[in-house]
């Protein structure tokens, strides 16, 4: 009974300051006209009692950008949206900074917090967003053009690298190249990309206003993008060709058909596998395939099959996230497209989605009679002759 009265009481509560989706921070100072605050708060709540819902209104969006700004408040909208009964009644959000940052624009800080029973509160999210006063309206975005307001801008071909010292132009130039040979390949125009020079992946989620994400804690090797136009590096490397050939094929590829085995091949064979070496250099495809010949001369019993369809850890010594299995299938990307053409690469891409290894082997059979019962003699002399 106790439990029961103490549980109606917390309900209570909580449905007294349910009408307040953000908690003002007592303790924070807002150096803003009274007039100006008021607009922005309740915008902000307008924009937040939204995401609670599960809808956000672009009207409430800043242009610029739109899609960028988007993506963030979609994770805060999932967040919100997979809350149990209890702590969906409790009260985690508080603004907690608020600023002026140029005569129309305003930097807010607002944060996620989340606490059962006695245990300490847990901070789930801390959200930083830039709100623009523009004809009586008040709209918000992501920090990410104040906080590169001041880096250097250069075109290469297609891509506008943005960066804070210097960029690796042959490194870029090559990308560049990448992107119009890969968009070539699958019958598209290469697209203009902004290209935003990034030391690591934390530093990414800042610039996306993301400035803590428990999921995220911890997580730095990896790039970000294409969405709205904009890539963001892996580990301050030009090269994000990978990440294009996936972008690419997803323009004219339906998702129920994209194989993945496939298009990670591709992806290696004309771009690179996604991660930096330890020198902070692209792993390309060709030299995996020169380790992975390094391994079986010392490994001379190595079954490739196995190897293959396992996707067994053997880079770690270069980065553990690159795949055995993808280099392969880069290797049987590229002799299918020298017995069909891209024409057949396009078919392999399109082998299944579903039951991805056998939809692989029993279209790469067709293209090119390459099944499990031959896997390991023709992988073997593809190897080779590499």
């Amino acid at each position: 009974m106790k439990k029961y009265i103490i549980a109606s009481l917390l309900f209570t509560f909580s449905t007294v300051i349910s009408q307040e989706t953000i908690v003002k921070s007592e303790f924070a100072k807002y150096p803003i006209g009274a007039i100006t605050k008021e607009k922005i708060s309740n915008t902000l709540e307008l924009l937040f009692s939204e995401i609670e819902q599960g809808n956000i209104n672009p009207d409430f969006l800043t242009a610029k950008k739109q899609t960028l700004t988007m993506v963030t408040l979609h994770k805060l909208m999932n967040y919100e949206l997979q809350k149990d009964t209890l702590t969906s009644n409790v009260k985690g959000k508080q603004l907690i900074n608020m600023y002026p940052i140029s005569n129309h624009e305003y930097a807010l800080s607002i944060s996620y917090t989340l606490q059962k029973n006695s245990s300490l509160p847990t901070i789930v999210y801390v959200v930083n967003l830039v709100a623009t006063e523009r004809d009586k309206k008040i709209t918000f975005s992501i920090p990410l053009e104040y906080q590169t307001k001041y880096w250097h801008t250069e075109e290469i071909g297609n891509i506008t690298y943005h960066y804070r010292g210097k960029i690796n132009k042959e490194r870029a130039q090559l990308f560049d190249k990448k992107n119009t040979q890969i968009a070539n390949n699958l019958g598209l125009k290469p697209e203009k990309i902004d290209f935003y020079m990034c030391d690591n992946f934390q530093e990414i989620l800042n610039l996306r206003g993301i400035v803590y994400s428990v999921k995220e804690k911890g997580k730095y090797k990896d790039g970000y993008g294409v969405v709205d136009k904009t890539i963001f590096s892996v580990m301050n490397n030009e090269d994000f060709s990978h990440d294009m050939l996936h972008y690419y094929s997803g323009k004219i590829n339906e998702r129920k058909n994209r194989n993945w085995i496939t298009e990670e091949g591709v992806a290696y064979s004309w771009g690179n596998a996604y991660y930096t070496d330890t020198n902070g250099e692209m792993i390309t495809h060709n030299r995996l395939v020169d380790e992975l010949k390094e391994y079986l001369s010392k490994n001379t019993n190595t079954n490739l099959f196995e190897l293959f369809s396992e996707n067994v850890k053997i880079f770690d010594h270069i980065a553990p996230e690159v795949s055995v299995r993808s280099t392969i299938s880069g290797l049987i990307v590229n002799l299918v497209q020298k017995k069909q053409g891209i024409e057949g690469v396009l078919k392999l891409i399109n082998a299944g989605r579903q039951n991805k290894l056998e939809s692989f082997l029993k279209k790469t059979n067709e293209l090119i009679g390459l099944n499990q019962n031959n896997f390991n003699s023709i992988i073997e002399k593809l190897i080779t002759e590499n």
